[in-house]
């Protein structure tokens, strides 16, 4: 087909910072998403029978999250093809963030260690542009600075390769919440997801101002 012809995979009719939600995702990363068996089966909007977090969050608790009591979720994995399905379909329901922060809070009997890395990843891939003094970039750091000291162990690829590589192996490590934290905020891409420059990454600059103006 001629380039000139050629659709533009599906974007999201929801805006931030005046352009589609979707467009934080490269295009060619956005259509093997979704050409993605995961997404095609179970993201799609007539599979989730309506774009709306409500929904999502039903596929999110049965593949991402875990009783504590010792059940196995299903896509136990940070950075692969489900996740970042699941990511893509985040992005494009653009969640507010007091939804997000919701999510994020822990319960006594559920496990929610997959779901708020996800979130967190959907922070900092969609927020990066917001400057430092914005209220949205205020509420992104103190969700960040939650998980800063949070050790819970999960199973993730490699955070600098990318599941859809075809060129190298995929290697599968444990990974602690806080050391996702610490690359969302001092790298520039994570499993070949680019994050953007960041103003609002420097998460405790405020903190060392005041201490400076009470030695002063």
């Amino acid at each position: 087909m001629p380039q000139e012809f050629h659709v533009e995979s599906f974007l999201s009719p929801k805006q931030l910072n005046h352009q589609s939600v979707s467009l934080v995702i490269p295009r060619i990363l956005r259509d093997r998403i979704h050409n993605a068996m995961y997404y095609r089966v179970n993201l799609n909007t007539a599979s989730l029978r309506g774009d709306t977090i409500n929904r999502l969050c039903r596929v999110l608790v049965r593949d991402l999250g875990t009783l504590k009591s010792g059940s196995v979720n299903q896509v136990n994995l940070l950075g692969g093809i489900e996740f970042q399905c699941l990511l893509m379909k985040l992005i494009e329901i653009k969640p507010t963030l007091d939804q997000l922060t919701i999510m994020l809070q822990d319960d006594e009997q559920f496990n929610n260690k997959y779901i708020v890395c996800l979130v967190l990843t959907y922070l900092r891939i969609q927020y990066y542009y917001l400057p430092v003094d914005d209220p949205h970039a205020r509420r992104c750091q103190s969700l960040f600075k939650q998980h800063y000291n949070d050790y819970r162990k999960m199973k993730s690829v490699q955070l600098d390769q990318d599941c859809w590589s075809r060129s190298q192996t995929i290697n599968v490590d444990i990974l602690h919440t806080d050391e996702l934290v610490d690359w969302l905020l001092a790298k520039e891409d994570i499993w070949g997801i680019p994050l953007g420059k960041c103003q609002w990454t420097e998460l405790y600059e405020d903190d060392d101002d005041d201490d400076d103006d009470e030695e002063d």
